[in-house]
Parts: C-alpha cells; sequence; structure tokens
C-alpha cells in the first residue's frame, strides 16, 4: 500500500515537472519570437528592461528561471503584456504586480547598481548567479549610475559593466569599504597584475589578482598588509569581472 501511495506520489511529482519545463519552454520561445520579430537586439532589450544581456540570454534559452519582476521587465520593453509571454504566473498575480513601479529606468549606457556586497566571504546573494562561464548574472539591481559621454566612451562593453559596494578593509588603502567598484563581467580571464572580482572558496570578493610566471600558480593578493596572501592553482580562482574604476569619498 505505502509503496504504492510513494510511486504515485513519485509520478504525480514527475508531471509536475514535466509541465514546469515546458511551461519555461514555451515562455522562452514567446519572448524570443517576439523580440526577433520586432527587430530588437538583446542589447536593446538589455537596455529597456534593466536585465542584463547574459541574464536575457539565458531566459531566452530557458536555462534560468524568471521571476514575476523580471516577467514584468521583459514585457515593458517588448511592449508587450505579460500574460501574453507567460502562463507561469497568475492573472491577479500579474495585475497587480503591472501595478507596481518596477525599479528605476535606466537610460542608454547607464551602469547597474548590483543587489550585491564584495568583500571577504559575503557570497552572492538572491538576485546575482554564478554561472559555470564564470560570469555574474543580475535578475535584478538596485539603482543605476549615469556617467557623461566623455567617460563612457573609455568603456568598452557597457551593457556588461556593473558596480557593486566593497565591504570590508581587506583591500585598503587602494579600496575602502563603502566605496563602489565597477566591474567589466567580459573581462573573466586574468591578466599578470590587476584588480578582480572573483571567488577563491570563501565567495565573491575583490582582489588583487596576480599570475606567478611560468607556473599553473596565481596569488591571491589583499593591499592590507594586515591580511595575508593566497597562492593557489590558476583552475581554484573563478574570475568574474575586471575592476575597470572605482568611486569613494575621501572622508
Amino acid at each position: 500500500m505505502w509503496q504504492y501511495i510513494c510511486q504515485s506520489a513519485i509520478c504525480q511529482l514527475a508531471v509536475v515537472k514535466i509541465c514546469q519545463l515546458a511551461n519555461n519552454t514555451q515562455m522562452a520561445n514567446r519572448i524570443r519570437e517576439r523580440r526577433k520579430a520586432k527587430g530588437i537586439t538583446l542589447e536593446e532589450l538589455a537596455d529597456r528592461s534593466g536585465l542584463s544581456t547574459s541574464y536575457l540570454s539565458r531566459i531566452e534559452t530557458n536555462n534560468r528561471e524568471l521571476s514575476l519582476e523580471s516577467l514584468i521587465r521583459i514585457a515593458r520593453g517588448l511592449g508587450e503584456d505579460p500574460e501574453d509571454l507567460s502562463d507561469e504566473f497568475g492573472i491577479d498575480d500579474i495585475e497587480y504586480a503591472k501595478r507596481l513601479p518596477v525599479g528605476e529606468q535606466p537610460q542608454k549606457g547607464d551602469v547597474g547598481n548590483l543587489l550585491i556586497r564584495a568583500g571577504l566571504g559575503l557570497g552572492s546573494p538572491e538576485g546575482v548567479v554564478p554561472s559555470d562561464e564564470g560570469a555574474l548574472y543580475a535578475d535584478q539591481v538596485n539603482g543605476y549610475w549615469s556617467f557623461p559621454e566623455a567617460v563612457k566612451a573609455g568603456w568598452r562593453n557597457l551593457s556588461q559593466i556593473y558596480a557593486l559596494p566593497v565591504v570590508g578593509d581587506s583591500m585598503e588603502p587602494t579600496l575602502k569599504s563603502g566605496s563602489y567598484v565597477f566591474v567589466d563581467m567580459t573581462h573573466t580571464v586574468p591578466q599578470p597584475e590587476d584588480i578582480y572580482a572573483c571567488d577563491y572558496g570563501d565567495g565573491l570578493s575583490i582582489k588583487r589578482l596576480q599570475l606567478i610566471p611560468r607556473t599553473a600558480k596565481i596569488k591571491v593578493i589583499s593591499d592590507n598588509d594586515r591580511y595575508e596572501d593566497h597562492v593557489l592553482r590558476r583552475d581554484e580562482v573563478r574570475v568574474y569581472g575586471r575592476v575597470v574604476a572605482w568611486f569613494q569619498w575621501r572622508g
């Protein structure tokens, strides 16, 4: 009897999972088809929705679950009704969410401020997910940084640059706690020496990385002398992006 009940429960769970996968695939196809039909690139949709191109790409290939807020953002970016893109959420939930302000609307070329803190072993909070390819995908941001055109002209890949606050004193005097770093997520292969957003086992951190010549080793350096350096194999350090600029008050 119990064996029959357990088998029935497992079958029901399998059916639910299959239905969820089918719905997600259908939603991904709808978003991709509507975007292409309107001649909108992923980069343009990223600017309109405030979501990263990497995140949108994973949505369209059904490699990322979609939150209700992100659905509203994408629908607004495409000029579509959310309920026409996805059957996953109830009509009442969608109608309620549509009446809410969904974050700050970015201007073209604005830099998103990630819902994340980069310090000593703080990890990745909800909304920012490390991928197998070594990148950070932002589900949502909590603000945007605007810069003059002359400043933005010196930055490539603006849609892949994100700002995040630094927590802790391990990178002082270079970076103080409370400062903001701007990370280019396309730079995931470390140069001989530079500052990166990385994870070497204790969660997301901002560290200086130094390649040790003629070896497969890399040195993880804290600019603050009170913290010890670490020498690791290069494959033990996941690089999320290179710090291309930072902002901090002199105090």
